[in-house]
C-alpha cells in the first residue's frame, strides 16, 4: 500500500495491468458527477485512455498520482458539505446547501460524436431548465478515447 491506495485494475500504456491507485478513478468520476449535478464549477478534469466500463463516455474522471488531478470549485454563494459513502462496493456523494429560488435543474448529456478504428469522440453538456424549459446548454467536454 502506497499513499494509503490498494493495488488492483488500472491502465498503463494501453494495457489493463495490476497497481497502486486502480479503481480510484472510480471514487473521482462519481464526484465529477456529483459536482455537475450541484451545478459547481469544474476547473481542473481529464479522460481517460479509454472508455471506463462503469460511466459512458466524458462522464468520467480520472486521476493519477502526482500528474492529472480532478478539481472543482463551490462558485454559489454559501457553503457546500459534501458527504461520500460505501456500501456493497457502491459509492455515493451528496452534495448539500442552500438551495436558491433561482436555482435551475441540471441535467447531463454525453454522446459518442463518431468513431474511428483508432479512436471514439465524444461530448458532454450541462442543460439547465427552470419549470421544465431548457434555459442554457454548456459544453462540458469534447474527449478523444482510445479503441480497444
Amino acid at each position: 500500500m502506497l499513499h494509503g491506495y490498494k493495488e488492483a485494475a488500472m491502465y498503463v500504456q494501453g494495457e489493463v495491468v495490476d497497481g497502486l491507485g486502480g479503481g480510484i478513478c472510480q471514487v473521482t468520476s462519481t464526484l465529477y458527477n456529483a459536482a455537475i449535478y450541484s451545478n459547481l464549477e469544474i476547473t481542473q478534469r481529464s479522460n481517460h485512455q479509454f472508455i471506463p466500463s462503469y460511466v459512458t463516455a466524458s462522464r468520467d474522471a480520472t486521476v493519477v498520482y502526482g500528474l492529472i488531478d480532478f478539481q472543482f470549485k463551490n462558485n454559489r454563494d454559501y457553503p457546500i458539505k459534501i458527504s461520500c459513502s460505501v456500501s456493497g462496493g457502491i459509492v455515493n456523494f451528496q452534495i448539500f446547501g442552500l438551495r436558491q429560488e433561482d436555482d435551475p435543474q441540471v441535467e447531463i448529456s454525453s454522446y459518442k460524436t463518431s468513431t474511428t478504428a483508432t479512436a471514439i469522440y465524444s461530448e458532454a453538456y450541462k442543460i439547465l431548465k427552470r419549470d421544465g424549459k431548457i434555459i442554457d446548454k454548456v459544453l462540458l467536454s469534447k474527449d478523444v478515447y482510445k479503441q480497444y
